[in-house]
């Protein structure tokens, strides 16, 4: 028989319980739970002949517990490598009872809100005519043949991706969260459906979980979530982007309903026709209207028109007749004009004769011609008239007929 060493013993022990069981979940009553200093939360189950303590890391504590509350955990058995005590790793905690879930329910709401989880003016508008959808839910569930005989139904051409999930219980959390993220990382549809079908507040708790909340609320695409019937509402309808009262009704608000789409096209096509005959029949009222108008204001320019060549025709004899009496008027007064100027011409000559052999005779040459002389002062150029106008020494020139004599009185 082989001998182990305690700590070759409970290593053994821990893998053999890890590799046989693996992850369990165990329904029970919590006692004695604490949260000493550090990121550890340590409690026991209990029922009413055994207890199991368990612990969990502290950020994966999701819902409220104290003691007396009833939960199911999911967790791997093992030993504490110390003191080889028996325990239970929890890994997932599910509240059980109507008042804890309705209790815990609240207490998330509230948080959530204040975050502005489910404000509305976050959420996206859904695609008009989706070709490319997907649909989480259990294969196992009437949702899941509802959802897919009303979308083929409804519309056609779809492409359908289905994941399917455990839609309650220990792990269905963890599933939903996972199938969420593997949509929004293949980026291929244009909206998801998350759904499952009625029941109680404890069957819809992975629905009223933070981290599926939290899950959609990240979602870079649109989520239509359509749980159990009308009554019922959970954390996941009210972040999503569009809150479905069913499964089916989940699929009747992704896509259209092609009858109804057809009926729309044959009303709108109906429409159409009669604005357009409305438009035709107005626009040829307008038309008549205008040729009516354009007609009558032909018939007037016309008329005006004839009007008025008659008048131009009366008016030219006229025109014509009186330019050719102006013309005559004008030629027998530019013939008078021209015998005037020839008189006036005539008597000018005479008059300037006469006046120029009147000048040359009166001229200061002419009586120089005669024999007389002219005297004056050479400096001042002052014709002298008087012998006492000069005294002994001035220069004084005397101009001839023909030529000067320059001199000196004595």
């Amino acid at each position: 028989m082989k001998i182990y060493s305690v700590s070759e013993f409970v290593q053994t022990v821990r893998e053999y319980l890890g590799e046989t069981f693996g992850p369990v979940v165990i329904q029970g009553e919590v006692t004695n739970f604490h949260q000493p200093k550090g990121n550890l939360i340590y409690f026991e189950l209990k029922d009413k002949e055994s207890r199991i303590l368990c612990f969990m890391l502290s950020w994966e504590l999701k819902v409220p517990i104290e003691d007396g509350t009833e939960i199911r955990v999911l967790g791997i058995p093992s030993l504490f490598k110390g003191s080889g005590g028996f325990h239970i790793r929890v890994q997932e905690i599910e509240l059980v009872g109507e008042g804890a879930l309705r209790k815990a329910w609240e207490a998330l709401k509230e948080k959530l809100e204040k975050e502005g989880i489910f404000a509305l003016e976050r959420k996206r508008t859904l695609p008009r005519f989706p070709s490319r959808i997907g649909l989480i839910t259990s294969s196992d569930a009437a949702a899941y043949t509802d959802v897919l005989r009303i979308l083929k139904n409804r519309w056609s051409g779809l492409t359908i991706k289905f994941l399917p999930v455990a839609v309650q219980g220990i792990g269905s959390i963890t599933r939903i969260v996972k199938a969420l993220g593997y949509f929004n990382q293949k980026q291929d549809i244009e909206v998801i459906i998350l759904t499952r079908g009625g029941g109680s507040l404890e069957d819809l708790q992975s629905f009223n979980s933070e981290d599926v909340v939290r899950a959609i609320f990240a979602s870079q695409i649109p989520v239509v979530c359509g749980v159990g019937h009308e009554r019922d509402i959970t954390l996941a309808d009210l972040v999503a982007d569009q809150r479905a009262s069913t499964p089916s009704n989940a699929a009747e608000i992704v896509v259209p309903d092609r009858r109804e789409i057809i009926n729309t096209i044959n009303w709108r096509t109906d429409q159409i026709k009669s604005n357009f005959s409305l438009l035709l029949k107005r626009a040829d009222e307008e038309i008549t209207e205008k040729l009516s108008l354009l007609e009558e204001g032909v018939r007037s320019w016309k008329d005006n028109f004839v009007y008025l060549y008659e008048k131009l025709g009366q008016n030219w004899r006229s025109f014509v007749q009186s330019l050719f009496w102006q013309k005559e008027k004008l030629h027998s007064s530019l013939i008078k004009i021209k015998e005037r100027f020839t008189f006036n011409l005539e008597v000018v000559k005479e008059q300037l004769v006469t006046q120029t052999r009147l000048i040359t005779t009166l001229s200061p040459q002419a009586t120089l011609d005669r024999g007389y002389s002219l005297t004056y002062l050479k400096d001042k150029q002052k014709i002298i008239k008087d012998s006492q106008e000069v005294k002994s020494g001035d220069n004084i020139t005397t101009r001839l007929a023909k030529g000067k004599i320059n001199s000196k009185v004595n």
